[in-house]
């Protein structure tokens, strides 16, 4: 005979994968396979990212005169800061929203309510929400300081400053931080807009409808966590990045909102631009600033935290899911 605790925790359990259950089923579901829409999705996102080039390099010909060829050149060159700034809203947009969502109309008569933007967040869950990204920022941290500590061999290391000097490069030459007004205006390119439409692609589709498929909440999210890490490109940063896509991938996962997890996105991706603004004033340029390998392991500190709080919205969200008849 099982003791009480264990019995609790099937129970508890079980409770957890009915709810799961009952929020991902849809009444207007179509008959395309969640499977197919998977991988749709990814070509849809291929192609998305070439359109939204070709249409911006369209642009960029209109609004300046010169030839498409004249794009690398002009990166980081301010006289062409605000083209560089639409060439890039336009790429994310084709290149992961719109995708999504097509994606998500060829699965259900509803795809917004598919993807999770029907479901609106209570104030308790956006509390915990915040709580959980501001401490898991102290994890990610902590983990992109690890990546710099290890003895990686010299040609890998090679490898990851190239890809973040190239990241760096492709930062500075979409932002500029001399004032306030042009923090607000990278605060909208590098942190609002990014933080839509990653997450629609990424945890709204991809991982909503991997989940949906394969019914393995863990599986789901780290396997969209890796793509979603390995996307941004960028060695020294890949195991913060692919936290950050656990926590944002749970975080999704318990509530089946992607406003949370829009919110989540764009507080992370603000904080970081608040802080190259704060130590480009101090006189650092925008590549320095992002090129700081400094840190700490303490921020490791804070996993108990982000485990606690993630139990809490778990509670909420099966009390509000019950409470609502699931």
């Amino acid at each position: 005979m099982l003791n009480p605790t264990i019995n609790s925790a099937i129970f508890e359990f079980a409770k957890l994968q009915f709810i799961f259950l009952m929020m991902t089923e849809d009444p207007y579901k179509k008959p395309v396979s969640y499977t197919a829409g998977f991988f749709m999705l990814i070509a849809f996102g291929i192609a998305g990212m070439i359109f939204g080039t070709l249409l911006g390099g369209i642009l960029w010909t209109v609004m300046t005169g010169k030839s498409m060829a004249d794009i690398t050149t002009a990166m980081g060159n301010p006289a062409y800061l605000k083209e560089m700034q639409v060439l890039q809203t336009f790429t994310t947009v084709f290149g992961f929203l719109v995708p999504a969502i097509a994606t998500a109309a060829f699965l259900s008569r509803k795809p917004l309510k598919l993807i999770g933007f029907e479901q609106k967040p209570g104030a308790r869950q956006l509390v915990l929400t915040v709580g959980i990204i501001l401490t898991g920022l102290g994890v990610s941290s902590a983990l992109g300081y690890l990546t710099y500590q290890l003895p990686l061999p010299q040609q890998v290391k090679i490898f990851f400053d190239r890809w973040e000097n190239m990241y760096a490069s492709q930062v500075t030459g979409l932002i500029s931080l001399k004032n306030p007004s042009e923090l607000v205006v990278s605060v909208l390119i590098l942190a609002l807009v990014p933080a839509i439409c990653e997450e629609t692609f990424f945890r709204g589709g991809l991982q909503n409808f991997m989940y949906r498929s394969n019914r393995n909440l863990w599986l789901s999210v780290i396997v969209v966590s890796l793509i979603f890490s390995a996307v941004h490109m960028s060695g020294y940063g890949f195991l913060s990045r692919f936290a950050l896509g656990i926590i944002l991938g749970l975080i999704y996962q318990l509530t089946g909102s992607i406003w949370l997890n829009i919110l989540a996105h764009f507080i992370n991706n603000a904080l970081a631009v608040i802080m190259m603004y704060t130590e480009v004033q101090a006189g650092k340029s925008v590549a320095d600033a992002m090129n700081d390998k400094s840190g700490s392991y303490w921020g490791l500190a804070a996993i108990p935290v982000v485990v606690l709080l993630f139990l809490l919205l778990f509670r909420k969200t099966k009390q509000t899911e019950l409470a609502d008849g699931v």
